[in-house]
C-alpha cells in the first residue's frame, strides 16, 4: 500500500482525539464562525508540521530532552490558564453569517491555534513516538516517511475542519445561555489540562 494512503488510514485514528485544541475548535466554530475556525484548524496543524518535520531531520533528540520539555510545558501551561480565564470572562457573542469579520481576527485564530497545540508537552510526545514507531515497523526511505506523515497530516487537518464545520451547521440549536455555559466549560477543561501538565512536569521533570 503506498505510503500517503497508509497515512490517511492511520490519521482516523486521531478522529476522536479530544484535548484543548479540540475544545477550543468547537468553541470557535460555534461563536465566531467556520471561516476563523478553519483558520485556528489551520494554525493547530502548522504546529503538527513543525514538529513532524524537525523529527523526520533528525532533531527528535533535542525535543526529547527534559530542558526542552519542561520550557515547552511551562509555556503551554501559562497559555492555556490565560485562555481559560478569558473564556470564563469573556461576554457571550454568537456570530451569525451578517456578523463582520476581519482578516486579522483570523490571523490571530492561527496563530492562537499553532500555540494552543505546539506548546502542549503531550503533543511533542506523540509525534516522537509516531516517526519512531513508523521507522521500527515500515522499512520506509525518507520520501516514503514524507509522504506517510503527509498524508496523516491531511487528515487530521480534514477532520479538524469537518468538526468545525459540524458545529458551525448545529450553531442554530444554541443561544445565549448555552454559549455562557460552553465558554464556563471550555474555561474549567483548559484549566485542568494546564494542571494536568503540570502534574507531568512535577513527575517527570
Amino acid at each position: 500500500m503506498p505510503p500517503i494512503i497508509n497515512g490517511l488510514i492511520f490519521g482516523l485514528i486521531f478522529l476522536f482525539a479530544i484535548g484543548p485544541a479540540f475544545f477550543a475548535l468547537i468553541q470557535t466554530s460555534i461563536q465566531q464562525g467556520l471561516k476563523k475556525a478553519i483558520f485556528l484548524a489551520v494554525g493547530i496543524s502548522l504546529s503538527d508540521v513543525l514538529y513532524v518535520t524537525i523529527v523526520l531531520l533528525g532533531m527528535a533528540k533535542a525535543l526529547e530532552t527534559d530542558d526542552v520539555k519542561f520550557w515547552i510545558g511551562i509555556f503551554g501551561v501559562v497559555m492555556l490558564m490565560v485562555y481559560g480565564v478569558y473564556s470564563w470572562l469573556k461576554p457571550v457573542k454568537v456570530h451569525t453569517d451578517s456578523t463582520p469579520t476581519n482578516d486579522s481576527s483570523s490571523a490571530r485564530q492561527l496563530v492562537k491555534g499553532f500555540f494552543l497545540n505546539g506548546l502542549n508537552p503531550f503533543i511533542v510526545v506523540s509525534w516522537v513516538t509516531w516517526v519512531s514507531a513508523v521507522a521500527i515497523n515500515f522499512d520506509y526511505q525518507f520520501n516514503q516517511q514524507l509522504q506517510f506523515f503527509g498524508g496523516m497530516l491531511i487528515m487530521i487537518l480534514s477532520m479538524d475542519v469537518g468538526k468545525a464545520f459540524v458545529a458551525h451547521r448545529l450553531k442554530h440549536l444554541v443561544n445565549e445561555r448555552f454559549v455562557k455555559r460552553m465558554n464556563r466549560t471550555v474555561a474549567v477543561i483548559l484549566v485542568f489540562f494546564s494542571f494536568q501538565i503540570i502534574y507531568f512536569l512535577i513527575t517527570n521533570y
